[in-house]
């Protein structure tokens, strides 16, 4: 399986991580997961990935700052980001592709739609 099959999943909510972990996993994709910035960071740095799926709201540094500091790392700036926000609004999705992100994901999303998005951003990385 190569990086591009690879999707860093970052979200401080651990069974929204194994959802998206087993969804993922059975259309053949492998997961990186994190609970929080400062991991997912590192998992950048330690794991070759295609995607980032990150949620909105965590502690600390939140999805849009992370997003932000995915796309000002030289390393890191072309990898394609969705963001997930259960933040009602259109100010969250206006926020989000402001920090960088590819796309935009209201939760709770639909599982198909969600793949077929993942699919598309994943081939054209």
């Amino acid at each position: 399986m190569t990086e591009k099959h690879k999707v860093l999943l970052v979200d401080d909510d651990q069974d929204v991580l194994d959802f998206l972990q087993m969804l993922l996993a059975v259309e053949g994709l492998s997961t990186v997961q994190a609970s929080e910035a400062g991991t997912a960071m590192q998992a950048l740095s330690d794991e070759a990935v295609g995607l980032v799926l990150l949620d909105v709201a965590m502690p600390g540094v939140d999805g849009l700052q992370l997003c932000r500091q995915i796309k000002a790392s030289p390393r890191t700036k072309d990898l394609p980001v969705m963001v997930l926000s259960a933040r009602p609004g259109q100010g969250v999705e206006d926020e989000a592709m402001a920090a960088g992100a590819e796309t935009f994901v209201r939760k709770p999303f639909d599982n198909d739609q969600l793949m077929s998005l993942i699919r598309a951003r994943l081939g054209a990385a």
